[in-house]
C-alpha cells in the first residue's frame, strides 16, 4: 500500500474549450498551472467519447467508441506525474439521449461543453511507473519533496 498525506492547495475552476479533446485539455490546465497532484471533477457534455475497460487477464484496455452526443453525468479522477508530465486518470459515467448509461475509463472525448474543478494536493508527490503485477502505470514510491519540481 502507498499512502501520501497532503493538505489542500489551490482550487481551480475552468470552462474547457468546445471541440477540444477533454483529457488533453485537463492535462494542459495542469501543465499551465504547474499542478503535480490533484483531484478532479468534470460535468458537461461530449460530442463523442472513447471509454475503456481494463482486461485484467490480458493486461490491456478494451476501448469502445461512443459515437453520439452524451452528457457527462459524472467524471472524477486525479492528476499525477508520469515521466515528469501531468497524467490525467479519469473515469466517467455518460448518459445518452435515452438515458442509457455508459461508464468506464475515459480515454478521450470531444468537448461540447465542460466545466472542470481541480483541487490541488499541495504537498503530494504522486508519480506513476509501470507496475509488473497489473501491467498498469500506477502510483509508485513517492519521491521526496522538491524532487522534479
Amino acid at each position: 500500500m502507498i499512502i501520501e498525506e497532503s493538505s489542500p492547495g489551490r482550487s481551480f475552476l475552468a470552462r474547457l474549450d468546445h471541440g477540444a479533446e477533454i483529457i488533453g485539455q485537463i492535462a494542459d490546465v495542469a501543465r499551465e498551472r504547474r499542478i503535480r497532484a490533484a483531484a478532479i471533477s468534470t460535468v458537461g457534455a461530449l460530442t463523442r467519447a472513447d471509454l475503456g475497460f481494463y482486461d485484467q487477464t490480458g493486461q490491456e484496455y478494451r476501448v469502445r467508441a461512443v459515437e453520439e452526443p452524451v452528457e457527462i453525468a459524472s467524471c472524477t479522477g486525479n492528476i499525477s506525474l508520469l515521466e515528469g508530465e501531468p497524467f490525467v486518470h479519469a473515469h466517467a459515467v455518460l448518459a445518452d439521449s435515452s438515458g442509457r448509461v455508459l461508464a468506464g475509463h475515459l480515454v478521450r472525448g470531444t468537448i461540447f461543453a465542460a466545466e472542470l474543478f481541480v483541487q490541488e494536493l499541495a504537498e503530494a508527490n504522486l508519480h506513476r511507473a509501470w507496475d509488473k503485477q497489473t501491467g498498469l502505470k500506477l502510483w509508485s514510491d513517492m519521491q521526496p519533496q522538491g524532487v522534479g519540481r
